[in-house]
């Protein structure tokens, strides 16, 4: 259960840190990137984040 809990808070951490990069961006750019890039990125953030956590407890 903590190893789920860890690989949650992982995933939520990526996704405020996707949007935070977002915010800070130039308006022209963040009108230009597609949704699905930034799903995308909080995808494998999330996934590399789940994957460290799931290494450290072995």
């Amino acid at each position: 259960m903590d190893r789920l809990l860890r690989a949650v808070g992982g995933c939520g951490l990526a996704f405020l840190l996707v949007l935070g990069v977002v915010a800070v961006l130039p308006r022209g750019v963040r009108d230009a990137l597609p949704d699905a890039v930034i799903g995308g990125a909080v995808l494998v953030l999330g996934a590399l984040g789940a994957r460290r956590v799931v290494k450290g407890s072995s």
